[in-house]
Parts: structure tokens; sequence; C-alpha cells
């Protein structure tokens, strides 16, 4: 199986250097274009099956990629739940605490009004279950979140939690290509880091 996988496009709320989480904000008109241009790349591809986060940002994205297909909604590809962080532009939360320990030790990372690190690896581990392992698929796409991105990443190549962060937020609207076979995956291309925090 080959695997596609991509951020969603730009939305205005990234573009505002604000967090989105479980919250929405509508794509750009660049985001709306990066969307635009995965179709263009995706031409030649026949895609068996269409996965997209629950989220309209990633859904929106998925539609303009593969316009004529079935979209396959989960919320188990949804961005990781930071709770009241959600809306706040980052310079705000800088000062929490619980911030340091978010990017500095994301196996300690817990918060009561969202997921941890530990929740986004377990709902990334049950969509691959669920989806992935034991399909006969040859290609598929998956349209999803920044930090989600960095979570099947990291199942793919065996990155324990403590060293979350050694994959990178990818940039919006740029595709990622793993394969799966016999139990194993291949890391075959990763998009660009993101310049700026996101999540």
């Amino acid at each position: 199986m080959k695997i596609y996988f991509t951020r969603h496009g730009e939305t205005v709320w990234n573009r505002e250097n604000r967090i989105q989480g479980h919250l929405n904000s509508p794509l750009t008109e660049s985001g709306i274009e990066m969307g635009i241009a995965l179709r263009e790349q995706a031409k030649s591809i026949e895609f068996d099956k269409v996965y997209s986060s629950d989220l309209e940002r990633a859904y929106r994205t998925a539609e303009l990629i593969v316009p004529e297909r079935k979209i396959i909604k989960t919320p188990l590809l949804r961005e990781i739940d930071v709770g009241s962080w959600s809306g706040k532009i980052f310079t705000d939360i800088k000062e929490d605490k619980l911030y340091k320990t978010y990017h500095q030790n994301p196996e300690k990372y817990k918060r009561k009004d969202g997921e941890s690190f530990y929740d986004l690896n377990k709902r990334v581990r049950e969509f691959f279950e669920r989806y992935v392992f034991k399909s006969t698929d040859e290609k598929i796409l998956i349209v999803s979140h920044g930090v989600t991105i960095i979570s099947i990443f990291n199942l793919m190549e065996n990155v324990p939690i403590e060293n979350f962060w050694s994959n990178r937020v990818r940039r919006n609207g740029e595709f990622n290509i793993a394969s799966y076979s016999e139990g194993k995956f291949e890391v075959l291309k990763k998009a660009p880091p993101n310049p700026i925090e996101t999540i």
C-alpha cells in the first residue's frame, strides 16, 4: 500500500498564528489554491479510499483534492484537542506552565480539558488498525492536521512519546508519502517543516 497524507490547506487562523485544535476556521484563498494544486499533483493517482478528519478545514481540503470521490470522515484524524488554548494566539499561551511541558516533556503533558499525546497516539493507531493494517487497498489518501501528522510519522517510525517532537509539523497542503507492506512502513517523502509553530 502507498499512503499519501497531507495537512489541510492554510486557514485564517494559521495566518493569524492562532491555535485551532478542535475548533475551526475557514481556508484562505491560498489554502484553497493549495488544495487545487494537490488535485493537479494527484490527477494520475487512483486512490482506492480517501480519508479525512471530520473537522471542516481538512474535509474541505479533501473535497478540493478529489472533488468527485467519496470521502470517509472520521474523528480519529482530528487535530489534538488543546482545550482552553483553542482560539488563542500562540504568544498568549507561552507563559502557561503547561506550554513548556507540551514542547519539552510531551510524555508528561496532560490536561483536564483536552488530550494528551498518549490520547492522540491512541486515536491515530486506532485509525490505522481500522483502515490500514488489514486493508488490501493499493493507494489511499489521508487529509489531517499538523500535530496529528507528527503522530502518524511517529507511528510509522516507531518514535517513543518522549521524542514526539523529533518529527516536525509539516507545511500546509503538501503531500507526505509512505508505503506499508507486510507489517512495515517506509517513509518515502516528508513535506518541508512548517516555519512557524502551529496546533
